[in-house]
């Protein structure tokens, strides 16, 4: 009987041990796994800010290199049409304040705003507004016109 007692009191002796070690184990795992998984967070955030702005980079370039392909006369009619605009309102126009703008462009540098007008309706936009100055005619009232602003 003495045997019995003795080998049941080591067995609870050693088992303390082992929970303990199996605690610090999975403490340190758990911390490893956090740690991993907030550096893939970090990995994943430069990768989409470094990704973000490598898009952005292609895309400026894709469209310098569209703008080299256009004809002089259009280059020069666009920065003419960009210096105008930047000259009368310095910021974005509103669709209303664009056709104004384009109106007023048109009377001042008609041929400039013929090579504009051409592009834009070239590419399925509108400057009804512009053309209608230009022609002496009016558009009735309540009648919206929308007029892309061309970047160069």
């Amino acid at each position: 009987m003495a045997r019995q007692e003795k080998s049941s009191g080591l067995r609870s002796e050693g088992l303390l041990p082992a929970v303990g070690v199996g605690a610090v184990v999975y403490f340190a795992l758990n911390a490893v796994s956090l740690g991993t998984i907030g550096l893939v967070g970090i990995g994943a955030g430069v990768g989409y800010g470094v990704g973000s702005w490598a898009v952005d980079k292609v895309r400026q370039k894709r469209c310098e290199k569209q703008m080299d392909k256009l004809p002089e006369e259009l280059k020069q009619a666009l920065q003419q049409w960009q210096a105008f605009l930047a000259s009368r309102l310095g910021r974005q126009p509103s669709p209303a304040e664009a056709e104004a703008i384009f109106a007023e462009f048109a009377q001042m540098q008609p041929f400039y705003a013929q090579q504009v007008q051409n592009f834009v309706h070239a590419h399925g936009g509108s400057t009804t507004g512009g053309a209608a100055y230009t022609q002496g005619q009016s558009m009735p009232s309540g009648q919206t016109r929308h007029v892309p602003v061309a970047e160069v």
